[in-house]
């Protein structure tokens, strides 16, 4: 029974190790994430995105099929961090679930900016708008939920049958409004300012009580 046991956790252990495979493909995110720091999807190559990462071109295109790809990759390896942030924001008892919502969304345009940067930037492109609608629309499904779960502690009136139409157009005024302040120079001041707004807008456009 020991071995058996032994057996199993040695199972265990080999299922949970990285593949070379992962490790490559998490290189030519890293490299690509990179890359777009610095330059533009313009600028950026599959050759030059696979020497970054330290394999070949061949090798690169075992993981991604184009650049397109390699892009659409890292903007939703960026974007997980906002969605991990919106699905704990229900958790919030100290504030409403909106307002924690809205400080997951700065933040990670602090940490993230020049990914959804490109994000944003190439959503009119039809080759990468569907990816980048649908990503949006994966964080109005999660912001729905922190509304509910604040109109279940009592903090919200109106029409619950108006909130994802209402967070929809709150979702995207606060993309663009993310967007035209972290592709400049700006302040931390500034970015606090662009916090109280974006939650002064969103509480009231959903009808909190007194959260002013």
């Amino acid at each position: 029974m020991n071995s058996q046991s032994d057996e199993a956790r040695s199972a265990g252990r080999r299922r949970a190790k990285v593949s070379k495979g992962d490790l490559r493909e998490q290189a030519l995110l890293d490299a690509a994430e990179e890359m777009l720091r610095r330059s533009s999807v313009a600028g950026l190559t599959m050759e030059a995105v696979a020497k970054q990462a330290g394999i070949t071109r061949s090798a690169a295109y075992f993981y991604f099929a184009s650049k397109e790809e390699v892009v659409c990759a890292v903007i939703e390896r960026a974007t997980r961090h906002i969605y991990t942030g919106l699905e704990a924001s229900g958790d919030a008892v100290d504030t409403t679930s909106l307002k924690r919502a809205v400080d997951v969304q700065v933040d990670n345009w602090r940490r993230h900016g020049h990914i959804f940067r490109v994000g944003v930037e190439l959503s009119a492109r039809a080759e990468y708008r569907q990816v980048w609608v649908s990503l949006m629309e994966h964080g109005i499904d999660l912001a729905c939920r922190a509304v509910a779960h604040d109109r279940a502690r009592g903090l919200v009136g109106g029409d619950p049958a108006r909130d994802r139409a209402r967070l929809e157009a709150l979702a995207w005024m606060g993309e663009r409004t993310c967007y035209l302040l972290f592709t400049r120079d700006h302040t931390e001041a500034e970015e606090e300012e662009l916090r109280d707004i974006l939650t002064t807008f969103a509480h009231r456009g959903l009808g909190y009580r007194a959260t002013d």
